[in-house]
Protein backbone atom coordinates (compact mmCIF):
# COMPACT_ATOMS: atom_id res chain seq x y z
CA UNK A 1 0.00 0.00 0.00
CA UNK A 2 1.22 3.51 -0.74
CA UNK A 3 1.40 6.05 2.04
CA UNK A 4 -1.36 8.13 0.49
CA UNK A 5 -3.92 5.34 1.05
CA UNK A 6 -2.97 4.74 4.68
CA UNK A 7 -5.36 6.33 7.19
CA UNK A 8 -4.09 7.22 10.64
CA UNK A 9 -5.24 9.43 13.48
CA UNK A 10 -6.83 9.68 16.90
CA UNK A 11 -10.41 9.08 18.00
CA UNK A 12 -11.57 10.29 21.41
CA UNK A 13 -13.99 7.98 23.22
CA UNK A 14 -16.33 10.30 25.10
CA UNK A 15 -19.38 9.87 27.28
CA UNK A 16 -20.84 9.59 30.74
CA UNK A 17 -19.30 7.13 33.25
CA UNK A 18 -19.90 3.42 32.66
CA UNK A 19 -21.08 3.58 29.06
CA UNK A 20 -18.46 1.04 27.93
CA UNK A 21 -15.61 3.16 26.55
CA UNK A 22 -12.84 1.07 28.10
CA UNK A 23 -14.58 -2.20 27.21
CA UNK A 24 -14.83 -1.13 23.57
CA UNK A 25 -11.19 -0.11 23.36
CA UNK A 26 -9.95 -3.29 25.02
CA UNK A 27 -12.03 -5.45 22.67
CA UNK A 28 -10.73 -3.69 19.56
CA UNK A 29 -7.11 -3.73 20.74
CA UNK A 30 -7.27 -7.35 21.90
CA UNK A 31 -5.57 -6.57 25.22
CA UNK A 32 -6.71 -5.04 28.50
CA UNK A 33 -5.00 -1.66 28.39
CA UNK A 34 -7.80 0.06 30.34
CA UNK A 35 -9.25 -1.43 33.50
CA UNK A 36 -12.96 -2.19 33.58
CA UNK A 37 -15.21 -2.36 36.65
CA UNK A 38 -18.91 -1.79 37.33
CA UNK A 39 -17.98 1.23 39.46
CA UNK A 40 -18.40 4.73 38.01
CA UNK A 41 -15.32 6.86 37.25
CA UNK A 42 -12.99 3.87 36.93
CA UNK A 43 -10.93 5.55 34.18
CA UNK A 44 -9.13 8.55 35.68
CA UNK A 45 -6.72 9.69 32.98
CA UNK A 46 -6.50 9.48 29.25
CA UNK A 47 -5.31 6.11 27.96
CA UNK A 48 -4.18 5.31 24.44
CA UNK A 49 -5.06 2.04 22.76
CA UNK A 50 -3.55 1.51 19.32
CA UNK A 51 -5.21 -0.58 16.61
CA UNK A 52 -3.19 -1.26 13.45
CA UNK A 53 -3.75 -3.27 10.29
CA UNK A 54 -2.48 -3.09 6.70
CA UNK A 55 -4.05 0.20 5.70
CA UNK A 56 -5.02 2.03 8.88
CA UNK A 57 -3.88 2.85 12.38
CA UNK A 58 -6.56 4.04 14.79
CA UNK A 59 -5.33 5.55 18.04
CA UNK A 60 -8.15 5.35 20.58
CA UNK A 61 -8.09 7.85 23.43
CA UNK A 62 -10.11 6.42 26.30
CA UNK A 63 -11.19 9.30 28.52
CA UNK A 64 -12.68 9.61 32.02
CA UNK A 65 -16.47 9.66 32.12
CA UNK A 66 -17.83 13.20 32.00
CA UNK A 67 -19.54 13.86 35.33
CA UNK A 68 -19.96 16.47 38.05
CA UNK A 69 -17.92 16.42 41.24
CA UNK A 70 -16.53 18.85 43.78
CA UNK A 71 -13.11 17.25 44.37
CA UNK A 72 -9.98 18.33 42.50
CA UNK A 73 -9.70 14.81 41.07
CA UNK A 74 -13.20 15.05 39.57
CA UNK A 75 -12.45 18.39 37.97
CA UNK A 76 -9.14 17.12 36.57
CA UNK A 77 -10.84 14.06 35.06
CA UNK A 78 -13.44 16.13 33.22
CA UNK A 79 -10.79 18.55 31.93
CA UNK A 80 -8.80 15.59 30.59
CA UNK A 81 -11.86 14.35 28.69
CA UNK A 82 -12.57 17.71 27.06
CA UNK A 83 -8.90 18.26 26.23
CA UNK A 84 -8.80 14.88 24.47
CA UNK A 85 -11.87 15.89 22.44
CA UNK A 86 -10.22 19.11 21.30
CA UNK A 87 -7.07 17.30 20.15
CA UNK A 88 -8.64 14.26 18.43
CA UNK A 89 -9.28 13.81 14.72
CA UNK A 90 -12.63 12.09 15.30
CA UNK A 91 -15.08 12.13 18.22
CA UNK A 92 -16.85 8.90 19.21
CA UNK A 93 -19.63 9.86 21.63
CA UNK A 94 -20.86 6.78 23.48
CA UNK A 95 -24.05 6.07 25.38
CA UNK A 96 -25.65 3.06 27.08
CA UNK A 97 -28.93 2.25 25.32
CA UNK A 98 -30.15 0.16 28.25
CA UNK A 99 -30.49 3.42 30.19
CA UNK A 100 -32.94 6.25 29.40
CA UNK A 101 -31.65 9.25 27.51
CA UNK A 102 -31.39 11.41 30.62
CA UNK A 103 -30.76 15.12 30.85
CA UNK A 104 -27.04 14.73 31.57
CA UNK A 105 -26.48 12.56 28.49
CA UNK A 106 -28.62 14.88 26.36
CA UNK A 107 -26.62 17.91 27.57
CA UNK A 108 -23.33 16.20 26.76
CA UNK A 109 -24.51 15.35 23.23
CA UNK A 110 -25.76 18.89 22.65
CA UNK A 111 -22.46 20.32 23.87
CA UNK A 112 -20.51 18.41 21.22
CA UNK A 113 -23.15 19.06 18.54
CA UNK A 114 -23.06 22.84 18.97
CA UNK A 115 -20.36 23.32 16.34
CA UNK A 116 -17.58 24.62 18.59
CA UNK A 117 -15.50 21.54 17.78
CA UNK A 118 -15.11 20.93 14.05
CA UNK A 119 -14.09 17.26 14.15
CA UNK A 120 -16.50 14.71 12.66
CA UNK A 121 -18.71 12.98 15.24
CA UNK A 122 -19.83 9.37 15.46
CA UNK A 123 -22.51 8.42 17.97
CA UNK A 124 -21.92 4.94 19.38
CA UNK A 125 -24.99 3.33 20.92
CA UNK A 126 -23.60 0.61 23.14
CA UNK A 127 -25.10 -2.55 24.72
CA UNK A 128 -27.48 -3.32 21.86
CA UNK A 129 -27.24 -6.99 22.82
CA UNK A 130 -29.37 -6.15 25.87
CA UNK A 131 -32.27 -4.39 24.09
CA UNK A 132 -34.64 -5.37 21.29
CA UNK A 133 -34.70 -3.69 17.90
CA UNK A 134 -38.06 -2.02 18.54
CA UNK A 135 -36.60 -0.17 21.54
CA UNK A 136 -33.47 0.84 19.62
CA UNK A 137 -35.14 2.53 16.65
CA UNK A 138 -36.70 5.41 18.66
CA UNK A 139 -33.33 6.01 20.33
CA UNK A 140 -31.63 6.29 16.94
CA UNK A 141 -34.30 8.74 15.83
CA UNK A 142 -33.71 10.84 18.96
CA UNK A 143 -29.99 10.95 18.28
CA UNK A 144 -30.50 12.05 14.68
CA UNK A 145 -32.67 14.90 15.92
CA UNK A 146 -30.20 15.95 18.60
CA UNK A 147 -27.17 15.91 16.29
CA UNK A 148 -28.20 16.00 12.63
CA UNK A 149 -24.66 16.99 11.64
CA UNK A 150 -23.07 13.78 12.94
CA UNK A 151 -21.28 11.52 10.46
CA UNK A 152 -22.79 8.25 11.69
CA UNK A 153 -24.95 6.58 14.33
CA UNK A 154 -23.70 3.05 15.00
CA UNK A 155 -25.31 0.54 17.40
CA UNK A 156 -22.71 -1.82 18.91
CA UNK A 157 -22.05 -4.24 21.70
CA UNK A 158 -18.57 -3.47 23.02
CA UNK A 159 -18.64 -6.55 25.25
CA UNK A 160 -19.62 -8.98 22.50
CA UNK A 161 -17.96 -7.21 19.57
CA UNK A 162 -21.19 -6.65 17.66
CA UNK A 163 -20.70 -4.24 14.71
CA UNK A 164 -17.30 -3.06 15.91
CA UNK A 165 -15.98 -3.75 12.39
CA UNK A 166 -18.49 -1.21 11.09
CA UNK A 167 -17.33 1.31 13.68
CA UNK A 168 -13.67 0.78 12.72
CA UNK A 169 -14.47 1.27 9.04
CA UNK A 170 -16.36 4.51 9.72
CA UNK A 171 -13.60 5.89 11.97
CA UNK A 172 -10.90 5.04 9.42
CA UNK A 173 -12.89 6.71 6.64
CA UNK A 174 -12.86 9.95 8.62
CA UNK A 175 -9.18 9.88 9.59
CA UNK A 176 -6.56 11.77 7.60
CA UNK A 177 -4.41 10.01 5.01
CA UNK A 178 -0.99 9.86 6.63
CA UNK A 179 1.65 7.33 7.75
CA UNK A 180 1.27 5.49 11.08
CA UNK A 181 2.27 7.28 14.26
CA UNK A 182 3.33 4.10 16.10
CA UNK A 183 5.05 0.85 15.25
CA UNK A 184 2.52 -1.84 14.21
CA UNK A 185 3.19 -4.02 17.27
CA UNK A 186 2.42 -1.22 19.77
CA UNK A 187 -0.95 -1.50 21.50
CA UNK A 188 -0.71 1.27 24.14
CA UNK A 189 1.43 4.20 25.22
CA UNK A 190 1.26 3.20 28.89
CA UNK A 191 4.45 2.00 30.53
CA UNK A 192 4.54 -1.37 32.28
CA UNK A 193 4.79 0.55 35.55
CA UNK A 194 1.54 2.40 34.78
CA UNK A 195 -0.18 -0.82 33.75
CA UNK A 196 0.85 -2.44 37.03
CA UNK A 197 -0.69 0.41 39.04
CA UNK A 198 -3.92 0.21 37.05
CA UNK A 199 -4.23 -3.57 37.42
CA UNK A 200 -3.89 -3.29 41.20
CA UNK A 201 -6.42 -0.44 41.29
CA UNK A 202 -8.85 -2.52 39.25
CA UNK A 203 -8.80 -5.27 41.86
CA UNK A 204 -9.28 -2.73 44.65
CA UNK A 205 -12.38 -1.46 42.83
CA UNK A 206 -13.71 -4.97 42.30
CA UNK A 207 -12.99 -6.10 45.84
CA UNK A 208 -14.32 -3.13 47.78
CA UNK A 209 -17.73 -1.50 48.09
CA UNK A 210 -19.32 1.90 48.62
CA UNK A 211 -17.05 4.95 48.79
CA UNK A 212 -13.73 3.21 49.38
CA UNK A 213 -12.68 2.58 45.76
CA UNK A 214 -12.96 6.22 44.74
CA UNK A 215 -10.86 7.24 47.74
CA UNK A 216 -8.00 4.93 46.74
CA UNK A 217 -5.07 5.28 44.38
CA UNK A 218 -2.06 3.09 43.59
CA UNK A 219 1.54 4.24 43.43
CA UNK A 220 4.21 1.86 42.11
CA UNK A 221 7.42 2.52 44.03
CA UNK A 222 9.57 -0.15 42.37
CA UNK A 223 9.34 -1.99 39.05
CA UNK A 224 12.44 -4.08 38.49
CA UNK A 225 13.15 -6.62 35.75
CA UNK A 226 15.36 -9.31 37.27
CA UNK A 227 18.10 -11.35 35.61
CA UNK A 228 16.00 -14.54 35.77
CA UNK A 229 13.23 -12.95 33.68
CA UNK A 230 10.88 -12.25 36.59
CA UNK A 231 9.62 -8.80 37.56
CA UNK A 232 9.56 -7.41 41.11
CA UNK A 233 6.88 -4.81 41.82
CA UNK A 234 6.38 -2.84 45.04
CA UNK A 235 3.17 -0.82 45.13
CA UNK A 236 1.41 1.31 47.74
CA UNK A 237 -2.37 1.60 47.88
CA UNK A 238 -3.32 5.05 49.14
CA UNK A 239 -6.49 5.42 51.17
CA UNK A 240 -8.08 8.65 52.38
CA UNK A 241 -9.05 7.55 55.90
CA UNK A 242 -7.62 5.53 58.79
CA UNK A 243 -10.83 3.52 58.96
CA UNK A 244 -10.40 2.38 55.35
CA UNK A 245 -7.02 0.77 55.97
CA UNK A 246 -8.20 -2.29 57.98
CA UNK A 247 -11.17 -2.69 55.65
CA UNK A 248 -8.85 -2.90 52.66
CA UNK A 249 -6.41 -5.26 54.36
CA UNK A 250 -9.16 -7.58 55.64
CA UNK A 251 -9.09 -10.01 58.54
CA UNK A 252 -5.70 -11.70 58.63
CA UNK A 253 -4.79 -9.86 55.44
CA UNK A 254 -7.13 -12.00 53.33
CA UNK A 255 -8.52 -9.15 51.20
CA UNK A 256 -5.11 -7.70 50.48
CA UNK A 257 -3.85 -11.15 49.49
CA UNK A 258 -6.83 -11.63 47.18
CA UNK A 259 -6.31 -8.24 45.53
CA UNK A 260 -2.61 -8.95 45.04
CA UNK A 261 -3.15 -12.44 43.63
CA UNK A 262 -5.71 -11.31 41.06
CA UNK A 263 -3.64 -8.31 40.00
CA UNK A 264 -0.51 -10.47 39.69
CA UNK A 265 -2.26 -13.08 37.54
CA UNK A 266 -3.60 -10.40 35.20
CA UNK A 267 -0.19 -8.78 34.84
CA UNK A 268 1.51 -12.12 34.22
CA UNK A 269 -0.89 -12.78 31.37
CA UNK A 270 -0.39 -9.30 29.90
CA UNK A 271 3.40 -9.12 30.29
CA UNK A 272 4.05 -12.83 29.73
CA UNK A 273 6.44 -13.27 32.63
CA UNK A 274 6.42 -14.30 36.28
CA UNK A 275 5.75 -11.43 38.68
CA UNK A 276 6.38 -10.91 42.39
CA UNK A 277 3.93 -8.28 43.61
CA UNK A 278 4.28 -6.69 47.05
CA UNK A 279 1.49 -4.43 48.31
CA UNK A 280 1.20 -2.02 51.23
CA UNK A 281 -1.57 0.31 52.39
CA UNK A 282 -0.85 3.92 53.33
CA UNK A 283 -3.22 6.54 54.73
CA UNK A 284 -2.96 9.88 52.90
CA UNK A 285 -5.95 12.08 53.85
CA UNK A 286 -7.33 14.29 51.11
CA UNK A 287 -4.89 13.04 48.45
CA UNK A 288 -7.66 13.47 45.86
CA UNK A 289 -7.80 17.23 46.52
CA UNK A 290 -4.03 17.88 46.52
CA UNK A 291 -2.78 19.11 43.11
CA UNK A 292 0.83 18.06 43.79
CA UNK A 293 -0.11 14.52 44.80
CA UNK A 294 -2.47 14.18 41.86
CA UNK A 295 0.33 15.23 39.53
CA UNK A 296 2.68 12.67 41.12
CA UNK A 297 0.07 9.97 40.46
CA UNK A 298 -0.40 11.05 36.84
CA UNK A 299 -3.85 12.42 37.65
CA UNK A 300 -3.22 16.08 37.01
CA UNK A 301 -5.33 18.13 34.64
CA UNK A 302 -2.86 17.46 31.75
Amino acid sequence: MSETTFHCGTVALLGRPNVGKSTLMNHVIGAKVAIVTPKPQTTRHRILGIYSDDDRQIVFVDTPGIHKGDKQLNRNMVRVAYAAAEEADVLAIMQDVTQPLDSATRALIERFADGRLKQPRIHVLNKVDAVNKEALLPRLAQMQQLDPGASAFIPVSARKGVQLHMLLDEIARLLPEQPPMYEPDWFTDQSQRQLAAEYVREQVFLGMQQEIPFQTAVEVERFEECADGTVEIDAVILVGSERHKPMLIGKGGFRMKEIGTRARLGLEKLLDCRIHLNLWVKVDPDWFNHPGKLADLGLGAE
